[in-house]
């Protein structure tokens, strides 16, 4: 299976867990669409001149989210684009409702394959030191699973490689589009 070429004519927000690969398949669908591509945890740390550990340690949660509103605000997401959310941006009705146009794809992973995922990157985060990943994770994934569901879509990414993911992303949206050009093509043809 390949990627559609011609991508969303509105912008994508990748939702999910940390390690739901948001990051690396919005890369590959920004590549693939040409379309430009904005990591907001890139974003806060190029900002704040800053990592995310170090707004957290310095900031705590509170700090980091109000960077994470302040960044959403500054991002025009108008028109194809890709963009890799936090893992608690859906959560936030603030950051949430700042692009109504937006496609949201929610990209679910089990938390036992998002804290495999971390461990293998070694990747350090905040919401996870000092705490059994997998136990965190879980509850991360209890709070935040009525925003994620009003995803308008949901792509699992377990077991899957970020090609993988990014293809199945693509094609949901594809046929998506499709579907609206085909609709607005029966409409035109009955108002004839």
């Amino acid at each position: 299976m390949t990627l559609p070429e011609r991508g969303p004519g509105s912008p994508v927000v990748l939702v999910g867990l940390m390690g739901s690969g948001k990051s690396t398949v919005g890369r590959l669908l920004s590549e693939r669409w040409r379309v430009p591509f904005v990591d907001l945890d890139a974003e806060i740390e190029r900002t704040a001149g800053l990592s995310i550990a170090e707004i957290f340690e310095l900031e705590g949660e509170s700090g980091f989210r109000a960077r994470e509103a302040e960044a959403t605000g500054a991002v025009v997401a108008s028109g194809p684009m890709v963009i890799a959310a936090g893992g608690g941006w859906m959560a936030s009705p603030e950051t949430r409702g700042a692009w109504p146009d937006a496609i949201r794809v929610w990209l679910r992973v089990s938390p036992r394959e998002a804290a495999r995922r971390l461990a293998m990157h070694e990747v350090q985060r905040p919401l996870l030191a000092n705490e059994l990943p997998e136990k965190v994770l879980q509850e991360l994934l209890d709070r935040r699973l009525p925003a994620y569901r009003l995803s308008t879509y949901t792509v699992d990414t377990s077991n899957r490689t970020a090609a993988r993911v990014a293809e199945e992303v693509a094609a949901v949206i594809d046929r998506a589009g499709a579907e609206v050009a085909d609709s607005r093509t029966d409409s035109e043809l009955n108002m004839e």
